[in-house]
């Protein structure tokens, strides 16, 4: 399946997220997903912040895998669920995961050329810099030290603080994905618990 999401969508997903954690309940299993009834025969699953996720329908008489697209939601029928038994868990595919991070890799090299342009670097100089914005909390302040070392105006300063918006991005945005994709995989990190089987039956409870 061919994912195409470019990276102003990238920059929606992640304010959606820090909005979403207002109206969250921060001990909530999933804040990811949700799972709503809409009638007493069907219940709806809706990605909470426009990531595409894989649906896996498990223990029912419907199991299998659904495409949870960005802008849209996932309808099931709550006669196919087994008593108690049915649960439903997502994964964050390989395929997306790559192509959300590449976007990210590509725009952090973007605004190292448009930084080094800016404060009239020579051509190159800055290539001994990482060309992927992982960095440990050192590495990165560490960064951001060798490009101030070529500010030597109030203008060239200005814009240095605009490149420190975008490199913190680039750096969180491609971190929180990483970490995504990880607990999808089964790592067991702080976002592994988004990962984990949910009872439907016990969530549509929660809904009515």
């Amino acid at each position: 399946m061919i994912y195409r999401i470019n990276l102003q969508n990238v920059k929606k997903i992640l304010l959606m997220l820090v909005v979403s954690c207002f109206f969250i309940q921060v001990n909530a299993q999933n804040e990811l997903v949700s799972i709503q009834s809409i009638s007493d025969q069907e219940f709806e699953v809706r990605s909470l912040n426009g990531i595409p996720f894989t649906v896996v329908l498990e223990e029912s008489n419907n199991d299998g895998q659904f495409h949870l697209g960005i802008n849209n939601s996932l309808t099931f029928k709550v006669g196919d669920m087994i008593a108690k038994r049915s649960t439903l868990r997502i994964v964050f595919e390989d395929e997306l995961y790559h192509s959300l991070e590449n976007k990210l890799i590509k725009q952090y090299q973007k605004d190292l050329q448009w930084i080094e342009n800016l404060l009239g670097v020579k051509e190159g100089e800055f290539k001994k810099l990482p060309s992927r914005p992982v960095f440990s909390n050192n590495g990165l302040e560490k960064l951001k030290g060798t490009v101030f070392e070529y500010v030597n105006t109030d203008q060239k300063e200005e814009d240095f603080y605009k490149w420190i918006e975008k490199i913190n991005y680039s750096v969180g945005a491609v971190q929180y994905f990483r970490d995504l994709f990880a607990a999808s995989n089964g790592e067991n990190n702080e976002q592994r618990r988004h990962f984990l089987p949910i009872n439907i039956y016990e969530e549509l409870q929660k809904s009515r």
